[in-house]
């Protein structure tokens, strides 16, 4: 996701450490803090008709149509706890938090929610740039996978090869050097075509024979599914990676419905 706020302070609560690991362990790419949360939420008055019945009688409507038509500095106010002023009838009524529910809804694109004075609004929108991202941690657990069911030694350096189609060769070449970085490769090479595949990965989903995607996701050894179920026709994957003669490692797998192949050979 792209991001999120928090409220009431605009100081920030928490430590650095402590930040970091929200932010990966709810994988959001930023938070920030503000004093208000005007920019996200709107207040919204819920005239409580059963309070309103009681006092207005047949007027309810009319005293109804003006709650909702308080303003926001008037719907804090009866937040806080104090009576504002409406006209029904010709005359002017004080009401209060009895027959007037206030609520927060979010503005624009915003997930929000709140409990007491804190409000959290969370952007929904993923961009290209944080799609990519996402595919590139997903590469990092993919291969960190593959490095244990190979055998090695956490500390053992590798050289690693990826290969996909534009996306995921996209997301593996702009984020290189974090993947080589979390997985220990000395070395990352993104190519079209990998060890376990005579064709192009980068060919067209829909082109016939095992050659290409559409191949190669039916027979992906790690469906890649955030549930771990296998899409329709693949197979499931072995307890072994594949292993290629004096060259390490491979596995065919799906990054985010992209097909896609890793290698991995073990420095002496």
């Amino acid at each position: 996701s792209g991001g999120g706020r928090a409220g009431p302070s605009a100081s920030r609560p928490l430590c650095d450490g402590v930040l970091r690991l929200l932010l990966d362990e709810i994988n959001v790419k930023s938070v920030e803090f503000t004093g208000t949360s005007d920019g996200f939420t709107a207040l919204v008055a819920r005239p409580n008709f059963r309070a309103l019945g009681r006092r207005f009688g047949k007027l309810t409507p009319v005293a109804a149509d003006a709650v909702r038509q308080l303003d926001q500095e008037a719907l804090a106010a009866v937040r806080e706890g104090r009576s504002v002023e409406v006209a029904a009838g010709g005359e002017a009524h004080r009401l209060g938090l009895e027959e007037i529910d206030v609520v927060e809804e979010a503005r624009g694109d915003w997930v929000v929610r709140s409990e007491g004075k804190y409000v959290v609004a969370l952007d929904p929108c993923v961009t290209d740039e944080l799609r990519r991202e996402g595919l590139a941690r997903e590469l990092v657990n993919r291969i960190q996978r593959l490095r244990r069911d190979a055998g090695l030694e956490i500390t053992d350096r590798i050289r690693l090869g990826v290969a996909g189609g534009d996306d995921v060769r996209a997301a593996a070449l702009e984020h290189e050097a974090a993947i080589a970085r979390e997985t220990l490769a000395v070395s990352v090479e993104v190519t079209a075509g990998g060890p376990l595949d005579d064709g192009d990965l980068a060919g067209e989903a829909g082109e016939a024979g095992d050659g290409g995607l559409a191949g190669l996701a039916r027979e992906a050894g790690d469906t890649g599914s955030a549930d771990g179920r296998a899409p329709a026709g693949a197979r499931r994957a072995p307890d072994e990676p594949n292993a290629l003669d004096g060259r390490g490692h491979a596995r065919r797998v799906l990054i985010d419905g992209e097909a896609a192949v890793l290698w991995l050979s073990p420095l002496p």
